[in-house]
C-alpha cells in the first residue's frame, strides 16, 4: 500500500504538479500518425464482423499490436472511434507509467523535500509525445516498465504483465521468455509453463488465421539482415536529441554491473533490458525517432535514480568518513540531481538545422513535427468515395483508405498488407520500411485502378483531383474502367479533368476501358 507519510508535504505537491504538467504536455502534443490507421482498419472490420483483415477476403496480419488492436475494436463496437479511444488510452498508460516510478520513488526515499525522479520523467520529451500517436507505444512501454518493477520484487502479477506485453508487440516475447527462464532456473515451474502454453496457443492462433507465426510486418520491415550500422546511428540520433542522457545511461550501467555481479537473482532481469537493446541495433531501430527506446527509458532512468539514491544515503552514513567519492558527492549532491532532471528537460532537434528543418537525418524523422494533429480529425473526407476501387497506396496515405474504403488497398511502400510484397529482396538498404522498390508488375499482378502516389520511375499517368479540407491532392490513374470512374467523378470533391484531357488529346473512347501502363 502507497504510503503517504515517508516524504515532506512538497515532496507531494511537487509530484502532483508534474504528474498534471505531464497530462498537459501529453494533451496539448496529441497526434495520429499514418501507420496507426492501418491499426485502425483492421480494428473497424473485425467490429463490423469482417474478421482481423485488412480488406474482405485476404487475411494478412499487417499491424506490429495485436492486442492494441483488439481493444481499438472493441471501442468501435461500442460507438468510440479508433482516434479517440488511441489518444485517450495512450495518454492513460503514459500517466500510469509516470505513477509507478511516483510510487517506487516515494518508497526508495524517506524524508525529501523535492521529488526527483517524478520531474525527471515529466520533462522527457519524447515520453509524452508517444503518449499518442495512435499507436502502442505508451501502453507497450508501462506493460515493460511495470513488469520490470515487479521482476525486481518477484510480484505473483509478473507473468501476466509480460503476456499481456508479448501480445501487445512481438518484442514483449523476449520479456516473457527470459523470465520463464529466470523462474525455471529458481525451479519453479508452473507460471512459465502455464503461460508459455497461453502464448503457445496464441502463435497457433495466429498460425491458423495467417498461415504464418509472424507477423506480416515482421517481413516488411525486421527481416532484412542486421542493420547495425543504422542501429548505431538510430543511437546516435537519440543522443543528439538528449545529449545528457548519456550521464543517466552511464550511472544506470553502474546500477545494472553492480546488480549482476552481486545480485544473481537479478541477472536476468537485467540480461532482458541488455538484449532489448541489442535488439533495436540489430534491427536498426525504427524510421520515428526513438519510438524504440521508449520502452526501456524509465526504466534506465530508474536504475540511474536508485544509484544516486544509494550513493545519497552512503554520503549521509559516511559523512565522517575520509571517502574522496563520498565527500565529493555530499558536496555536489543538489548539482547530481540538476543535472539528473537536466538530462531529459535539454532536448535538441536533431533535424533542426541554422534554423531550418531537415526532413530526416540517416533516415531518421520526426513523424509529430510533420503530421501535427491533423489525423486527429475526422471531418474533411469523402466517406466511401473510393468503395468501387482497387488502390495502391504508401504509408502517409493510411488515413484515406479509412475513410474513402476502398474494396482492395495494397501498401506499396513496405508490403505492410501484402504477403508477397513484404518478402521481396531488397538490394540497397535504406530508411527502415521504405526500402522497396515498387515495380509495374506489382500493380498489374494486383489490378490496381488508382496509385495514391506515382512512385514509379519515369512513368506519367494522368491524374484525377480529389479536394480533402480544401487541399488538392492528385490520384494517378493506372487503370481506366469508365463505370467506375463516372460515378467517382460526379462527386463534389473529385475533378477528372486531367483524365478526361487525356483522352481528348489523344481521340480515344472515354466510354472503353483504357490501361495507362
Amino acid at each position: 500500500m502507497l504510503s503517504l507519510k515517508r516524504n515532506l508535504p512538497s515532496f507531494y505537491l511537487l509530484s502532483f504538479l508534474f504528474l498534471a504538467f505531464g497530462f498537459y504536455q501529453a494533451y496539448k502534443w496529441q497526434w495520429i500518425c499514418d501507420d496507426a490507421y492501418i491499426s485502425f482498419v483492421y480494428a473497424r472490420n473485425l467490429s463490423e464482423g469482417l474478421g482481423l483483415v485488412f480488406h474482405l477476403g485476404e487475411r494478412v496480419e499487417g499491424y506490429t499490436n495485436f492486442l492494441w488492436t483488439i481493444v481499438l475494436s472493441l471501442g468501435d463496437l461500442v460507438g468510440i472511434k479508433p482516434q479517440t479511444l488511441s489518444i485517450g488510452t495512450g495518454i492513460f498508460f503514459y500517466l500510469s507509467t509516470l505513477f509507478v516510478f511516483f510510487r517506487e520513488e516515494n518508497r526508495l526515499t524517506l524524508g525529501k523535500v523535492y521529488p526527483l525522479l517524478i520531474v525527471h520523467l515529466a520533462v522527457f520529451y519524447h515520453l509524452f509525445i508517444f503518449a499518442t500517436s495512435g499507436l502502442e507505444t505508451s501502453l507497450f512501454t508501462f506493460l515493460i516498465c511495470f513488469g520490470l518493477l515487479l521482476w525486481e520484487k518477484e510480484s505473483d502479477f509478473l507473468f501476466i504483465v509480460f503476456f499481456l506485453s508479448a501480445l501487445v508487440r512481438p518484442e514483449g516475447a523476449l520479456f516473457l521468455f527470459l523470465v520463464s527462464l529466470d523462474w525455471i532456473f529458481r525451479k519453479k515451474y508452473w507460471k512459465p509453463l502455464a503461460f508459455g502454453f497461453l502464448f503457445l496457443c496464441f502463435l497457433g492462433f495466429r498460425y491458423f488465421y495467417y498461415q504464418d507465426i509472424l507477423p506480416n510486418t515482421f517481413y516488411a520491415k525486421g527481416n532484412k539482415g542486421a542493420y547495425f550500422l543504422q542501429g548505431i546511428y538510430y543511437f546516435l540520433y537519440f543522443l543528439k536529441s538528449y545529449p545528457l542522457y548519456l550521464l543517466v545511461i552511464l550511472i544506470a550501467g553502474i546500477q545494472i554491473y553492480k546488480s549482476i555481479r552481486y545480485q544473481k537473482e537479478l541477472r536476468f532481469l537485467f540480461s532482458s533490458v541488455i538484449f532489448y537493446i541489442l535488439y533495436v541495433f540489430y534491427v536498426g531501430g525504427d524510421f520515428m525517432g526513438n519510438r524504440f527506446w521508449i520502452p526501456i527509458l524509465p526504466y534506465l532512468s530508474y536504475l540511474a535514480f536508485r544509484q544516486i539514491s544509494e550513493w545519497d544515503l552512503h554520503s549521509q552514513i559516511e559523512s565522517n568518513q575520509s571517502s574522496l567519492f563520498t565527500n565529493l558527492y555530499a558536496k555536489n549532491r543538489l548539482l547530481v540531481s540538476f543535472f539528473f532532471i537536466l538530462s531529459t528537460a535539454v532536448y535538441t532537434d536533431p533535424l533542426k538545422i541554422k534554423g531550418t528543418r531537415i526532413p530526416d537525418w540517416h533516415g531518421i524523422v520526426e513523424e509529430r513535427m510533420f503530421y501535427e494533429n491533423h489525423l486527429v480529425r475526422t471531418d474533411g473526407y469523402d466517406l466511401g468515395s473510393l468503395s468501387d476501387f482497387r488502390v495502391a497506396f504508401f504509408g502517409a496515405q493510411a488515413h484515406f483508405i479509412y475513410f474513402l474504403r476502398p474494396s482492395f488497398a495494397f501498401e506499396a511502400e513496405s508490403g505492410l498488407t501484402d504477403r508477397n510484397f513484404a518478402k521481396k529482396k531488397v538490394e540497397t538498404r535504406g530508411r527502415i520500411g521504405h526500402e522497396s522498390e515498387l515495380t509495374k508488375k506489382d500493380l498489374d499482378d494486383r489490378k490496381i485502378d488508382i496509385l495514391l502516389d506515382n512512385r514509379l520511375h519515369g512513368a506519367t499517368l494522368p491524374h484525377v483531383q480529389y479536394t480533402w479540407r480544401t487541399v488538392p491532392i492528385r490520384f494517378y490513374v493506372w487503370n481506366y474502367d469508365p463505370n467506375k470512374f463516372k460515378k467517382l467523378c460526379v462527386r463534389s470533391d473529385w475533378n477528372c479533368d486531367d483524365l478526361y484531357q487525356v483522352f481528348q488529346t489523344n481521340h480515344w473512347d472515354p466510354n472503353q476501358p483504357k490501361s495507362f501502363e
